[in-house]
């Protein structure tokens, strides 16, 4: 399958979900763009965990403190233990679409997620999967930083773009779809 033949049965399926004002416009034209993928790490020992409020406190390695919001999906939350050791790995990637000709005024986000739970094991580990698709609009291009701005209806954000020579091809106004995949994988790696 070409690249074209990819984009093109993306964008159909995305199109299915789009407001009846986006899916109208003529000519669209898509193609997308990849962004830098973003990897955090934190590591650290479990100092408290409060199961009706849902946050955990984690000691890194460095001797400080990180403070975490653990959301309702996250089950098992009961069997985390003082001095449990735990990792969290997040991992971002985005993918632009551009789609010359769409309406400016045609902007929204729509977001979906889900939680899968590691199989077997004593170990509380699971995996947190959010996607937000942002139809926006390009609003700066920073050829020096490798960077291009999109506004969306409600935020604006940069994005990092993996191949720099496509910025050349993009400018302020074209209309965009951004889909924005965020991977939490979360574990207690020693009881």
């Amino acid at each position: 399958m070409t690249k074209h033949t990819t984009a093109a049965a993306l964008f159909l399926s995305l199109s299915l979900a789009l407001p009846a004002a986006v899916q109208a416009q003529p000519d669209l034209r898509s193609q997308p763009i990849k962004a830098v993928a973003v990897q955090s790490t934190l590591e650290g020992e479990v100092m408290v965990v409060n199961t009706d409020t849902r946050l955990m406190t984690i000691r890194l390695p460095d001797g400080s403190f990180e403070v975490l919001r653990i959301p309702p999906e996250v089950s098992r939350l009961d069997r985390v233990r003082i001095g449990n050791q735990v990792r969290l790995t997040e991992t971002t990637t985005a993918v632009l679409e551009v789609q010359r000709g769409r309406d400016a005024g045609a902007m929204g986000r729509i977001a979906f997620g889900g939680v899968e739970r590691a199989p077997g094991g004593n170990r509380p580990a699971g995996t947190m999967r959010n996607t937000i698709r942002l139809y926006g609009q390009i609003t700066g291009i920073d050829q020096s930083a490798g960077t291009v701005q999109v506004r969306g209806a409600d935020e604006t954000r940069t994005f990092e773009i993996a191949d720099k020579s496509l910025l050349g091809q993009l400018k302020v106004g074209d209309g965009v779809v951004v889909t924005i995949r965020d991977t939490i994988t979360g574990e207690i790696t020693v009881r």
